[in-house]
């Protein structure tokens, strides 16, 4: 009995024992911490979109259709013609297959000549079209064709004739610029009333132009040639002649020139002033020697000094006498 009581407690502990064990993992996936929970939640969202994957059918694999290359890279050059066909419009130009390894671009602007608003005025796809290689890029690997024909020979010698003429029209600039500079160098060196012989090189209705120093002309207007009225220029110069002329005025590279003997002003003051002195110090000099002092003159302020004094009394205020 002693072994009987002694052994019923135990089996019922590891009873119980196996019980808890058997319910620990139910317990521990209904009652577990929110990491787990979160853990289990990402494996059923991945395996939801790889069933989703699998369950999609594949794509097909685009097929690109082999291109038969008749032209090499080697023998396109610049200028050749070809025949193509134009495979892509875009805004810009159209692309087109002349046989080379890659397609070759026409710009909006050489589908022909004039001006063009729409590619698809001009071509529209699977059209067949006359090219010509107009540049070659190796490094990018593209092609600029042109749909406008190249020049004959004729139109080609009219090309070079008109870019000779514009390369002469331009020298021709550079050179009057030279000369031009040339010659307000020579003008800012020209002072007023500077007297020159020059020649007449232009008469004109309102004046002469004539030459005064080499390259620099100057004008001498009709007025500066006299002081008459209605004077006709072929009066007084030619062409070819020599006169005698005066800068009169120098404004930029424009030189203005009289004829006329213009009176200095300055000089003939400055005469005057020596004379009036000379005559003044002659009369003191009389004045002296018959003992008259300058002392003796009354002078304007000695003429004024009475009037004052009378203004003075005048404005006094007037005091009463006392009375007695």
């Amino acid at each position: 009995r002693s072994s009987q009581r002694r052994t019923a407690p135990h089996i019922e502990m590891s009873a119980t024992m196996s019980a808890m064990a058997s319910v620990a993992p139910v317990a521990q996936t209904r009652f577990g911490s929110a990491k787990s929970q979160k853990v289990v939640a990402r494996r059923a969202v991945v395996a939801r979109a790889v069933a989703e994957a699998e369950a999609k059918p594949e794509k097909p694999k685009r097929k690109f259709v082999k291109k038969n290359v008749t032209v090499q890279d080697a023998d396109i050059a610049v200028g050749n013609k070809y025949e193509g066909k134009v495979k892509r419009v875009q805004e810009y130009g159209c692309f087109v297959d002349f046989g080379a390894k890659n397609d070759g671009l026409v710009h909006i602007s050489e589908l022909k000549n004039g001006f063009v608003e729409n590619v698809t005025d001009v071509v529209s796809a699977d059209q067949d079209v006359t090219v010509w290689v107009k540049s070659i890029d190796a490094e990018k690997g593209r092609i600029s064709l042109t749909m406008k024909p190249p020049p004959t020979a004729d139109e080609l010698e009219a090309i070079k004739a008109k870019e000779a003429e514009r390369e002469a029209k331009f020298a021709a600039r550079k050179a009057q610029q030279a000369e031009a500079k040339a010659k307000a160098e020579k003008v800012k060196a020209i002072k007023r009333g500077t007297a020159f012989e020059g020649e007449v090189k232009s008469v004109q209705p309102f004046g002469a132009f004539v030459e005064i120093m080499e390259g620099v002309e100057g004008l001498v207007h009709v007025t500066e040639m006299s002081d008459d009225y209605n004077v006709d220029v072929a009066d007084f110069c030619k062409v070819g002649d020599t006169v005698s002329v005066k800068v009169l005025d120098v404004d930029g590279a424009k030189v203005k020139l009289t004829m006329k003997d213009k009176v200095d002003i300055s000089s003939v003051v400055e005469e005057v002033l020596q004379e009036v002195e000379a005559g003044a110090s002659m009369m003191e000099f009389a004045f002296k020697s018959k003992g008259i002092a300058a002392g003796q003159f009354p002078s304007g302020n000695d003429k004024e000094k009475p009037a004052a004094k009378k203004a003075e009394k005048a404005e006094e205020p007037k005091t009463e006498a006392p009375k007695a």
